[in-house]
């Protein structure tokens, strides 16, 4: 086939690479999150659901800032094998500090959440790269990364309640094993996208793609125009001049607000004030697993609808304004189970209401905001408005955390 006067095809195993993308995209923190159980078991006195959360995001806003600031810091191919190896190298040092450094010492507090700052740094290196990768590609390929970061969450939770099942005692030393098998088959799964990886920078659905918006592949490393100008100058093409990360962002500044704010409500709410509330009357671990569950597999619904729909700024801003009502009704919801003592199933159903309403917006909102702003920008500038994009989403992931505190104080006034 000629890439140049025919635009290639997407076949099931293009769209199955994306998915597998989405879900490497975002796997570090959602096994972390999934496992949110074991770090309360053995650091319970550092609150690992609101604390990760906060300490994860501050190194991931600032080097997403510096990447947006700085594009040609990395070879965009470079930085998404340093995202995947970085991830599996975490994925293992996060749970080995944990377990041997004593529960809820001093030593592991600072050593784990020091790692887990760390791990903040390659996770901006990882999502950021990926929603920079598929921002040069068409929007199917854009509804299928944010499926597949949706089916990470999917695959943590099932993955969770496979091994939770397995082992009928619940004790510490069950734990640790409990928690050995999911982080290594978190490490397996991304060895997988890294595999994926390799092989898909060879194709020519990719080549097509990524050279339509300036972008040249040499040697195996993908490189920015102005770090292969000269090629593309041989090549008989004039540059595209660059265009500061200042400058991208008025251009989709409505986006970046819309996604930031999204964040905001999602995190001031999740998982502090939904993880904490009972859930009928289940083990308190099959409780945090039920929650975060149903959580992802709205998120991955909302995701999915984009792609049926007709992307618009007016359907994204009634989706994101429109959930401001769950910051009261899943807060009022923990008060009738806490202080009005309403029956648990009575509450437990509205908590699951709330929570997919909850992650479907969150879905939905997130994918039509890296759907529309690559329509703000010329072809070459494509790629560069996802960095705009995901840094702006990272600041309302942080701002969220920071909001969970006030919020976990708040809930904490209806205990009894």
């Amino acid at each position: 086939m000629d890439a140049v006067n025919n635009e290639p095809k997407a076949t099931f195993s293009i769209k199955l690479i994306f998915v597998l993308f989405g879900i490497a995209s975002l796997l570090g923190w959602n096994a972390l999150l999934t496992e949110i159980g074991f770090f309360l078991n053995f650091l319970g006195r550092m609150k690992p659901d609101i604390s990760f959360g906060f300490l994860n995001y501050i190194l991931n806003i600032t080097f997403l800032l510096v990447l947006a600031w700085k594009k040609n810091l990395f070879p965009l191919k470079l930085q998404l094998i340093i995202g995947i190896i970085g991830s599996i190298v975490f994925l293992i040092l996060i749970p080995l500090s944990t377990m041997v450094l004593g529960k809820d010492t001093t030593i592991n507090i600072v050593v784990t959440g020091g790692l887990v700052v760390l791990m903040g740094f390659i996770n901006a290196v990882c999502s950021g790269g990926f929603f920079n990768l598929v921002s040069n590609f068409p929007l199917e390929m854009i509804v299928a990364l944010s499926t597949g970061q949706g089916y990470s969450g999917i695959a943590m939770n099932v993955l969770q309640y496979i091994i939770l099942f397995s082992f009928k005692e619940e004790n510490e030393e069950n734990t640790i094993i409990q928690a050995w098998i999911f982080f290594g088959v978190s490490v397996v799964i991304l060895i997988i996208s890294f595999v994926a990886l390799l092989a898909a920078f060879n194709m020519d659905y990719f080549q097509y793609y990524l050279k339509k918006s300036k972008i040249e592949v040499k040697q195996g490393l993908l490189a920015s125009e102005a770090g292969n100008e000269a090629q593309i100058i041989e090549a008989g093409e004039s540059p595209a001049p660059e265009l500061s990360f200042i400058d991208l962002t008025k251009k989709v500044w409505d986006l970046d607000l819309l996604i930031t704010y999204t964040y905001i409500v999602t995190f001031a709410l999740f998982p502090n004030a939904s993880i904490n509330q009972k859930v009928f009357n289940l083990p308190f671990n099959y409780q945090i697993n039920t929650v975060i569950t149903i959580y992802n597999v709205f998120d991955t619904v909302g995701r999915y609808i984009v792609g049926k729909l007709t992307p618009t700024k007016k359907l994204n801003f009634i989706v994101i304004m429109g959930r401001s009502i769950l910051l009261f009704t899943l807060v009022f919801n923990y008060y009738c189970q806490e202080a009005l003592e309403w029956n648990v199933n009575i509450t437990t159903i509205f908590l699951f209401i709330n929570e997919a309403l909850l992650a479907a917006t969150n879905g939905m909102g997130t994918t039509l905001c890296f759907a529309l702003a690559p329509n703000e920008v010329e072809n070459e500038y494509k790629g560069q408005v996802g960095t705009s994009i995901s840094f702006f989403l990272i600041v309302g992931i942080f701002l969220g955390a920071c909001t969970a505190f006030g919020t976990d104080a708040i809930i904490g006034t209806f205990k009894k």
